[in-house]
């Protein structure tokens, strides 16, 4: 997940607001023409290299693909269009046709990778089929078996974010949640985490009907647009809660398995596990803090405190949806029979530390 420090946001965003304001104010400002014939070339390096080069200094670098510098290159370019005025801008129309042919062959690439997704997945459906998980749910069922036949890849792990999505949203209502035991436990029942997303979604149903129609009197375009993101957003929230039924925080024979909602993940194996307390950190973490704990409590309408603290002997790769990941050395967790996990846990931390 992103997360850069407040110094690093305060120098990026002062030298993105100084390329483009000075960009802006040099055809604004009567006191500096006439302009040099070659000054649009200048402010056109300045959004298509130096902004792009500031993200990846400051944002994409040791995060991100290098891939992702080709959409900030071209929204820089648009960025161009809007300021440098059209008369001064024409004689360098061939940079837009660079830009086109490298997004070009960047959808192409991408294309491909949707092709070979579509091609294989009758083979994953059958080995989601066919697999027999130590976990049963869904979010896990489904991954062991893409893992199987694809190779990771950022379009593969958005292409799954949104089937988990449709999955919970759509066709999980027949099956009934898990039981609680000794194995699994559940971390929503003594919360208000259902309610909330009960009255979120309550509240965008009304906000995208009268939302929708103000818009289309104006553009209706924008509407059918504003309407297809709040439909998403909405099958969005039905799926969390689904997921978050479904899904409990699970100890096995050798991994504890935190799942929550659809949004983030955490596999652990149990000889990594350091240790398990009682929490009584501060409520509020600062964003170094927060970068290296794995949050497992869910949304509420007030931030609860953790029961528990798990800390762990080497850092664990979390990820989230989209394909979004983080190293962390921690995990806060929250559930409703917090005294059983806490002992099952610890049962099975001094099992490990035995061998």
């Amino acid at each position: 997940m992103l997360s850069l420090s407040k110094n690093k946001w305060f120098w990026f965003s002062f030298l993105l607001a100084l390329v483009i304001s000075s960009n802006f104010l040099i055809y604004r400002l009567e006191s500096l023409g006439p302009l040099p014939t070659g000054i649009a070339l200048g402010s056109l390096f300045d959004f298509v290299i130096t902004i792009p080069l500031l993200v990846y200094l400051f944002i994409i670098r040791k995060r991100y693909s290098l891939k992702y510098i080709l959409p900030v290159m071209i929204a820089g370019y648009g960025a161009a269009v809007l300021i440098i005025p059209h008369g001064l801008l024409s004689a360098y129309s061939f940079v837009k046709y660079i830009l086109l042919a490298g997004e070009v062959a960047f959808f192409l690439v991408e294309l491909y990778v949707v092709f070979m997704l579509f091609a294989t997945f009758p083979r994953i459906i059958k080995s989601y089929r066919k697999n027999e998980s130590e976990i049963p749910t869904f979010i896990y069922r489904m991954k062991q078996a893409s893992e199987q036949h694809l190779k990771p890849s950022r379009v593969q792990d958005i292409f799954f974010s949104d089937m988990t999505m449709f999955y919970y949203s759509l066709f999980s209502w027949q099956k009934k949640p898990m039981s609680p035991d000794e194995r699994m436990y559940t971390y929503h029942k003594k919360t208000g985490t259902i309610t909330l997303y009960v009255m979120l979604i309550h509240a965008l149903v009304l906000e995208s009907i009268g939302f929708h129609f103000l818009l289309h009197s104006w553009n209706p375009i924008v509407s059918i647009i504003a309407l297809v993101l709040n439909v998403y957003t909405l099958l969005f929230f039905i799926a969390e809660i689904q997921a978050i039924r479904h899904c409990p925080i699970m100890i096995t024979d050798r991994h504890l398995y935190l799942q929550v909602g659809i949004i983030k993940q955490l596999i652990v194996p149990l000889e990594n596990v350091k240790s398990i307390h009682y929490y009584d950190g501060p409520e509020k973490l600062t964003k170094d803090q927060e970068r290296h704990i794995f949050d497992a409590v869910v949304a509420d309408f007030f931030k609860e405190k953790p029961t528990f603290e798990v800390e762990f002997y080497h850092p664990i790769e979390a990820r989230f949806m989209y394909g979004f990941k983080k190293k962390v050395t921690k995990a806060h967790l929250r559930l409703d029979e917090s005294q059983k996990f806490y002992n099952t846990l610890t049962a099975r931390i001094n099992e490990f530390d035995a061998q």
